[in-house]
């Protein structure tokens, strides 16, 4: 069993050429400007909009992926509702309804895909359902054609949380235009970041300015507050590391391709571990064990001997956290998966040596 000289985390955040990082923060010394909408993050938002092949009328940016979800909630009229979502994912995606005071229905997730299951939505519909929300759980695209179904069927919004989605693509285009609204974190443990930051993608143009009111405040004019906002606003350094991350997208892309194979062919035909082979990003790359005590000690001896931080994405299941103890014992398959899966670390600059060495670890431990 190998222990590496340093810690191997779950990811890192990739840092770009510190030369253009510097010269780019000239240019903002230089105009003296910070926050407000200023000229980066004007930049940024016309060239994430050319990225993802969106209008410019259709994004708006965020400090971060957590007030993005909560303020798109709020524009899409969610607030007194019910909203159908998943309990398998961070808590962001809760939070952010209940915060805006929606009430999250948790439905059960395919076993499959791990993402929310249309079936088991589709049985929670009632008449105060305002919108459901899957979540592309670790780059893994949801059924997106039964949940626009739903949509249409029943008259509800189809809002996904694409926190682990940015940089895939189905059927030749990216995965933010589908539903009525997507969201990306810019978080620095994601594939792609700006430090700190998030983004909404929303096919009713007419809600660009509501939502660019809700982040600053709701202000929107010197004499005028028209709604309850905060302070969401991306600021000029975070659009600066936006900027240079998005020129690198490719290369980030194509690395975690190259670690996704290794672990692939590392654990191919080993029964006790199955690899998920099912993102489009390569955004994280997580294995199933035949049972919760072999997960765990799996997990602790990768800490403890190998000096591998692997992370038991997602445990405890949301419905196991004080807030959502209301429908515990509801999703029996995500109650299920969440005490057998764990994520192994995958970020741009690990070799795939480490790798290949991270999968001949965890074999010897299961074979133990």
């Amino acid at each position: 069993m190998k222990k590496f000289d340093k810690p191997i985390l779950v990811t890192r955040p990739y840092l770009p050429d510190l030369e253009m990082f510097k010269a780019g923060c000239e240019e903002i010394w230089k105009n003296q400007w910070l926050t407000n909408n200023g000229p980066m993050l004007n930049k940024f938002h016309s060239e994430m909009a050319n990225y993802l092949g969106v209008s410019e009328n259709n994004i708006a940016l965020f400090n971060n992926g957590t007030l993005a979800l909560e303020l798109g909630f709020y524009a899409m009229g969610l607030s007194g509702g019910e909203v159908i979502t998943t309990p398998f994912t961070f808590v962001a995606t809760s939070h952010a309804l209940m915060r805006i005071g929606a009430k999250p229905i948790f439905a059960d997730i395919d076993p499959v895909t791990m993402c929310l299951s249309p079936e088991a939505a589709e049985k929670l519909i009632t008449p105060q359902t305002k919108a459901i929300v899957p979540v592309h759980v670790y780059g893994n695209c949801c059924d997106v054609e039964g949940f626009a179904r739903l949509g249409e069927k029943y008259g509800v919004k189809i809002i996904y949380d694409a926190a682990h989605a940015f940089g895939a693509r189905l059927n030749g285009k990216s995965i933010a235009e589908y539903g009525d609204m997507a969201m990306f974190s810019f978080h620095p443990t994601k594939l792609y970041h700006s430090c700190e930051g998030g983004l909404l993608v929303f096919k009713d143009a007419s809600l660009q300015q509501k939502l660019f009111d809700l982040r600053n405040f709701a202000i929107h004019s010197e004499t005028e507050c028209v709604d309850v906002g905060t302070n969401a606003k991306m600021n000029e350094l975070q659009a600066l590391m936006g900027l240079l991350c998005l020129k690198d997208i490719d290369k980030l892309l194509d690395w975690r391709e190259k670690i996704h194979k290794i672990y692939l062919e590392s654990f191919k035909g080993f029964e006790d571990v199955t690899y998920l082979d099912l993102s489009l990003n390569k955004a994280y790359c997580p294995i199933l064990f035949k049972d919760f005590n072999t997960r765990e000690r799996v997990y602790k001896d990768l800490k403890e001997k190998c000096n591998v931080y692997a992370r038991c994405y997602f445990y405890p299941l949301l419905t196991d956290f004080a807030p959502y103890v209301y429908a515990k014992n509801t999703c029996p398959v995500a109650e299920d998966i969440a005490r057998r899966v764990l994520t192994l670390p995958t970020y741009y600059g690990l070799s795939e040596n480490d790798a290949h060495n991270i999968a001949l670890n965890v074999k010897e431990i299961v074979g133990k």
